[in-house]
């Protein structure tokens, strides 16, 4: 009994069927490893944004000059209200950290 080599025409030329899903396999994994790195980047802001939280928190504690309270009180604000905002977009967007 002859086993059939069963072939697609890709661009002019034809390929098997086996390769051509080994390569079909290859691309999807490269997009998924994409997605991985956005979100791992996307990770990495909303970190950052936590300690600028955290220092800004650290700068209110420790200023005494009165003329500077009120950039201290700002800056605790902005920080705390950016890493909220990144919060929510990262549930909209699905991003999940397994720790």
């Amino acid at each position: 009994m002859s086993q059939e080599k069963v072939a697609v025409k890709k661009d002019n030329v034809f390929v098997s069927i086996g390769s051509f899903l080994g390569e079909l396999y290859n691309r999807v994994n490269d997009l998924k490893e994409e997605e991985v790195d956005e979100n791992q980047e996307f990770v990495n802001i909303i970190n950052k944004a936590h300690e600028e939280w955290r220092n800004a928190e650290q700068l209110f504690q420790n200023v005494s000059d009165p003329d500077l309270i009120d950039h201290a009180i700002y800056k605790v604000e902005a920080a705390r209200s950016r890493y909220v905002y990144l919060l929510k977009k990262a549930k909209e967007e699905g991003i999940r950290v397994n720790f």
